[in-house]
């Protein structure tokens, strides 16, 4: 057994003169004259859908209350697991914790006070096609 000749059957060495098997076609370069679009399966987004002022305003408002009530909930939620047993009296501690709670839940439902008035100020301006200020 010749591991040489049965390397070389099993190893095809090209010649130096031996022509090309297949030429790769080049490439294209995006031409940025042409706008480019994305083929299937990529799909482009829509375009805006049109919807009256009053119904995102209701969206708004919607959102931004149920935040509100969240808080609110929360904020009950909170002293109650801070407050003394049934029948006894609140410590300086646990009246201290229930201020720190209430104070922090607070500040949430003024954020979210806030947060509505810019959002529906915003939808004001865009309504009146002001949708930047200098």
């Amino acid at each position: 057994m010749d591991t040489s000749n049965s390397a070389k059957k099993r190893l095809k060495v090209e010649e130096p003169d031996a022509e090309p098997q297949a030429i790769r076609p080049k490439r294209e370069e995006p031409n940025d004259e042409e706008p480019m679009f994305p083929l299937p399966p990529f799909r482009q987004t829509p375009g805006p859908i049109s919807v009256s002022q009053s119904y995102i305003r209701r969206l708004i408002l919607e959102h931004w209350n149920a935040e509100i009530r969240y808080c609110e909930k929360a904020k009950k939620l909170g002293q109650l697991e801070i407050g003394p047993a049934p029948g006894l009296r609140l410590t300086i501690i646990q009246a201290s914790l229930q201020r720190l709670v209430a104070e922090r839940w607070d500040a949430e439902v003024k954020h979210c006070e806030e947060a509505k008035r810019a959002q529906l100020l915003e939808l004001l301006l865009a309504a009146h096609g002001i949708t930047r200020l200098v």
